[in-house]
């Protein structure tokens, strides 16, 4: 056909806009609540009264917390997440053997600095981002894939 030009696409472009409460970050009292659990079972797992939710809620936050600081939210060493992961396995092995869900007061301190930085994100990033970040979580927990906390080790 004669004068008819085509419009060049772009990737995404037939993608339909984001909503407002997607490039939003998320409402205040919800990060509050959110903030409020990731504390809870913190504080519950240092104690005597932690168990399996608690902590998966804590491995899932730092999982969060990690997913958010690819896309830019945050800026926490590896080497906090990788202490975090050990951590994690570490209250696993301790469940595993005697059935208690605790985190060591050693571990602690890392743990409460990823739960801030979450905090922060939670406040900041727009929700779309936050719903990236839960996708990346659950393709990670579904698949075979090595941790993305815990860098390779060389040879």
């Amino acid at each position: 056909m004669v004068g008819t030009k085509r419009k060049a696409t772009r990737p995404g472009a037939n993608r339909k806009p984001l909503s407002k409460s997607l490039l939003l970050p998320m409402a205040a009292q919800s990060a509050r609540e959110m903030s409020l659990a990731h504390h809870l079972a913190l504080a519950a797992c240092r104690g005597e009264s932690g168990n399996r939710h608690q902590i998966n809620e804590l491995v899932r936050s730092a999982y969060m917390a990690y997913y958010l600081q690819h896309m830019g939210f945050g800026d926490m060493p590896l080497e906090c997440y990788e202490h975090a992961e050990a951590a994690f396995e570490s209250a696993l092995a301790v469940a595993a053997k005697c059935g208690k869900w605790t985190i060591s007061e050693q571990d602690a301190p890392v743990i409460e600095r990823l739960l801030a930085l979450h905090d922060q994100q939670l406040s900041e990033a727009p929700m779309h981002r936050v719903v990236e970040a839960e996708k990346q979580l659950r393709q990670f927990l579904g698949g075979t894939d090595a941790s993305p906390l815990v860098r390779p080790k060389s040879d």
